[in-house]
């Protein structure tokens, strides 16, 4: 039996070739272009932003029902599951910032820092957090109708890797 010449495969030297550039493709080119995780966390970033703004929407609504109304410089509202007891602190009518991670459901995937009329909210997995987080800044001043001074809510996501 004898081969014919027309079918010969590819040498050792070629798939050798392919390989080593097929890894270089993966090792630089492909990273540059598939940046999920810093994607991810500026979602979750966005996440946390949304779900603030409806903590401190239904804290607000609880506290205008409430009897007596809770929009003073303090007051409390019961919230089932919140807080201690389910009890979440007010200034204004709107969660201090002390007591806006209460009014989340689940805090495990990101860390918390409170300060003052601040609270600061960054995914777990971001080295960064200065540059990756949520700040929320609690009402420091009455509600004078028509006008509504609710809380602040800034999102910084430069650097999220």
């Amino acid at each position: 039996m004898q081969k014919d010449s027309s079918e010969q495969g590819f040498t050792l030297i070629e798939l050798i070739v392919v390989i080593v550039i097929l890894g270089i493709l993966a090792a630089f080119a492909i990273p540059r272009f598939v940046n999920l995780q810093n994607d991810a966390r500026r979602s979750v970033l966005q996440g946390i932003s949304g779900s603030l703004q409806a903590a401190s929407a239904l804290a607000y609504s609880k506290a205008l029902v409430s009897t007596p109304v809770q929009t003073g410089a303090s007051g409390t509202i019961s919230v089932p599951g919140a807080g201690t007891n389910g009890t979440v602190a007010l200034a204004y009518g709107y969660p201090t910032a002390g007591s806006i991670s209460t009014m989340l459901q689940d805090t495990t995937n990101f860390g918390v820092s409170a300060a003052g009329t601040t609270a600061t909210f960054w995914p777990t997995s971001a080295g960064n957090s200065a540059q990756c987080n949520v700040v929320y800044t609690a009402a420091t001043s009455s509600i004078v109708p028509p006008t509504i001074v609710p809380p602040t809510i800034v999102t910084t996501s430069t650097d999220c890797s």
